[in-house]
């Protein structure tokens, strides 16, 4: 098996709990080479971990090594200019979630991919949870879908990652600070307009392109197993508490609709996301474990009515495998073996066009 030589730009929440551990445990597919991380802090924490050779504090001296590929889950403001720092260097990219804050970031990824001619693979890790794929195999066919409901109640990462050794960047450079602040509002000035409150903002970054996301892309799968793409416009978008909830929906092919919610709920320690696909015939349902929980089955279940009118409850699991490091042997298929990409750049970009449009409809 060919080893990828790897490298990973940024350590903070995602990069520390799952990546860095993931591209250090699968040795049989990547050498783990670089970190580029601007806390001095903690690129020497995970140097030493995980025993990477080289150490850097940008993308730039990151790009200095011999790399075949590097995953990016820096802030989302600075996936454009990354991945295109990467692409012109001829590396191999996943991208972290959401593509880009921007439709015009997006589009400047996949134009940088296209003229590389490296694989881009967006880091959406729920569709390449096993329990995800087991269900596409249980949905019911798209005209017979009467509902795909999503709710998800989120305390934020805290009480699931107390247990690992995360290491804390409170030495980044002031300047840089500032360089996000400064890109993160430009960006949300330009997806929302300039013109919007804080508390639009916060909604727009944090609920609809930061969490939500996920659960769009979910359902984005399924609507792609089943033969229909997901819709650019959301016909339906609301935000409630100060900007911490979010709702959207929109209609499927077939009459069917879907409806989706997430709650950012500090104040329980529990994490609740469940995605029902409600058929006239069966009730399919995943409740996925908190993101960076280990060896935590998502739990699939079907639902029928039997004969005599009995329900019948399938609860089926499929292993344990991670999806974290599910989606990066993925990444390693299609740029070693040519295997398709499952979660492309276009897909990224619709579903940050679709969030766009149920923001502004929250608006009015």
């Amino acid at each position: 098996m060919q080893r990828l030589r790897m490298g990973l730009c940024g350590a903070g929440l995602v990069g520390q709990a799952e990546h860095a551990f993931y591209l250090w445990e699968d040795r049989d597919r990547f050498d783990f080479v670089a970190l580029a991380d601007a806390s001095p802090k903690v690129r020497g924490a995970l140097g030493e971990r995980y025993a990477i050779p080289h150490l850097c504090a940008d993308m730039g001296e990151l790009l200095r090594h011999d790399l075949d590929a590097v995953v990016i889950c820096v802030p989302d403001a600075f996936h454009p200019e990354l991945a295109a720092q990467a692409f012109g260097a001829g590396l191999h990219v996943m991208c972290e979630k959401p593509l880009a804050l921007t439709l015009s970031g997006c589009d400047r990824m996949i134009a940088a991919r296209d003229k590389a001619g490296r694989v881009g693979q967006l880091a959406y890790m729920k569709r390449y949870d096993p329990a995800f794929r087991a269900a596409l195999d249980h949905l019911p066919p798209l005209a017979r879908i009467r509902l795909i409901s999503v709710e998800v109640n989120d305390p934020d990462q805290d009480p699931f990652v107390r247990h690992l050794p995360m290491v804390l960047p409170d030495d980044l450079p002031g300047q840089l600070r500032e360089q996000l602040s400064a890109a993160t509002r430009e960006q949300l000035g330009e997806t929302a307009g300039s013109d919007a409150d804080d508390e639009s903002r916060r909604a727009l970054a944090n609920g609809f392109l930061s969490a939500i996301v996920h659960d769009v892309a979910v359902v984005h799968g399924m609507l792609l197993h089943m033969g229909a793409e997901l819709p650019a416009r959301a016909d339906f978008g609301a935000r409630f508490d100060q900007g911490r909830g979010v709702q959207l929906g929109f209609p499927i092919p077939g009459g069917g609709r879907v409806s989706m919610t997430h709650l950012n709920l500090p104040g329980v320690a529990d994490y609740r996301e469940r995605i029902t696909v409600y058929g006239d015939d069966r009730i399919v349902e995943l409740v996925f474990p908190a993101p960076y929980l280990r060896n935590m089955p998502t739990g699939l279940t079907v639902r029928r009515t039997g004969p005599q009118g009995a329900l019948e409850t399938l609860a089926i699991r499929v292993g344990y495998e991670e999806a974290f490091s599910e989606e990066l042997r993925a990444f390693h298929a299609a740029v070693t073996m040519g295997a398709p990409v499952a979660t492309t750049f276009e897909q990224g970009r619709r579903d940050v066009e679709l969030l766009i449009s149920a923001f502004r409809r929250s608006l009015t």
